[in-house]
């Protein structure tokens, strides 16, 4: 019988998942780990964001930022919380495992936005920007 292109994906992602934790066991629990911590620093910048909105308002309540809203300002690059920046920033230097610096991030994004600048924007074009160094580095997670 014939599987379909579907089942073997699957199978195959099973397969990968029982080598890997054959190799790494721990890696799940290291994952998870990882993302308590993000949900943790993400969490504490919401309540202290909420914290400071609390003690400027005076007559009517204040509106708080919740974790939904930083997550869509983050994917749909907005900044309606007020903090997505600085939630953006976390995300970041999660994801560069030490590999770059607040500095090197900072100064690549400068760098992206000059060269932005610097080009007018023509759907016909087809230039493209590309990601700078400091995006497309690969974490070591040996």
């Amino acid at each position: 019988m014939a599987l379909s292109n579907a089942e073997r994906q699957r199978r195959h992602r099973e397969r990968q998942k029982l080598k890997l934790a054959a190799v790494a066991p721990d890696l799940a629990a290291q994952y998870e780990n990882i993302g308590a911590d993000l949900r943790e620093k993400l969490y504490a910048l919401i309540d202290a964001e909420n914290a400071r909105r609390g003690r400027y308002v005076t007559a009517r309540p204040a509106e708080t930022t919740d974790f939904r809203r930083v997550i869509l300002d983050i994917a749909l690059n907005e900044n309606r919380s007020g903090i997505a920046d600085a939630a953006r920033m976390v995300l970041l230097q999660a994801l560069c495992m030490g590999e770059s610096s607040e500095k090197e991030i900072l100064e690549a994004r400068q760098q992206k936005e000059a060269l932005v600048a610097k080009k007018p924007e023509s759907r016909d074009s087809k230039e493209q920007v590309i990601p700078l160094a400091h995006y497309v580095r690969v974490p070591n997670f040996g």
